[in-house]
């Protein structure tokens, strides 16, 4: 984000009307482990620093280092818990929030961090996802069943008009949820969810999916039967990086392929153990136990009439 003049004056006078230089060290050492205030000022050791010298030279440090938004996340954070327990005032920090609210950013306080504002952008990372930093999140991928078949039978147009209009009804729902789609291939791919709730927000949008497409099939689509699909949700551990090829290839993502081949049912929702642990009660309980193979830890959800 482009760090203004004015942002730059409210954050050094944040820090040195807020904290002492000790206090600021102590804080910036928490995403510099090795800050050296005095080598970074220039004074020796035997002097006192005046605040305002020490917080200019954290705030250089931190905008050429690239870590204004996580620090302005770490003092957020610390305004509403303290620092050791005792309260921080932190003047001008409103300021300076509402000022990357106006560069299209958002706050979100599940995961305590600014992420960009899905109405002014929306891209891979969220715009916070840093390069080689590890983060949890929850994949859903999902793919025509039959491909190779309806592509055969039906005329070109209107395969690309069908899994046009299969992509739009996926992307939509799961945008609306602030998810991401990191890959589509035309037949399926594979939406990301990171911020919130998650879990019940990758579910949900499945679920969406599920319905919309029983309507679709039901109305407007142009093939003389139905497109039946399938979807499989997982979450995990992934190592981000700007690059899609590498990115794709996580293992969480080589899991949800190994779902779709081998536990996921046509027009169905299939979902690992770690994400129904973390689904609400009542969600949780649509999804019955995948009795086989008995070793693997899987649940579905189908469409079912009441009775």
């Amino acid at each position: 984000m482009n760090i203004s003049r004015s942002i730059k004056t409210f954050f050094s006078k944040t820090l040195s009307e807020g904290m002492d230089v000790r206090t600021m060290s102590h804080v910036v050492r928490r995403i510099i482990p090795d800050y050296d205030i005095y080598k970074q000022t220039g004074f020796p050791k035997s002097f006192a620093i005046p605040n305002r010298d020490a917080a200019d030279a954290i705030v250089q440090d931190i905008v050429e280092r690239d870590m204004f938004i996580q620090f302005i996340e770490l003092l957020i954070t610390l305004r509403e818990e303290g620092l050791m327990s005792k309260k921080l005032h932190l003047p001008y920090l409103n300021e300076i929030i509402r000022e990357i609210y106006e560069q299209g950013y958002i706050y979100d306080h599940e995961n305590r961090i600014f992420v960009e504002n899905p109405k002014v952008r929306k891209t891979l990372n969220w715009g916070t996802l840093r390069e080689g930093e590890t983060y949890t999140l929850v994949f859903l991928g999902i793919d025509i069943i039959g491909n190779t078949s309806i592509v055969k039978k039906y005329p070109k147009e209107t395969v690309e008009q069908t899994y046009t209009e299969f992509s739009f009804i996926v992307q939509n729902i799961c945008e609306k949820r602030n998810g991401r789609l990191w890959n589509w291939e035309g037949d399926g791919g594979v939406a990301a969810f990171f911020l919130g709730k998650k879990y019940q927000d990758a579910v949900l949008s499945s679920m969406e999916i599920l319905n919309d497409m029983f309507l679709y099939n039901r109305t407007i689509c142009s093939l003389k039967e139905h497109l039946n699909f399938r979807i499989s949700i997982h979450s995990g551990d992934i190592e981000y990086t700007g690059n899609r090829n590498k990115l794709i290839q996580e293992e969480p993502l080589n899991v949800i392929q190994e779902m779709e081949k081998k536990y996921s049912v046509k027009n169905s929702i299939c979902i690992s153990l770690p994400v129904k642990m973390m689904l609400d009660g009542f969600i949780a309980d649509q999804f019955a136990e995948l009795k086989k193979p008995a070793n693997a830890k899987y649940f579905h959800y189908t469409l079912r009439w009441e009775k």
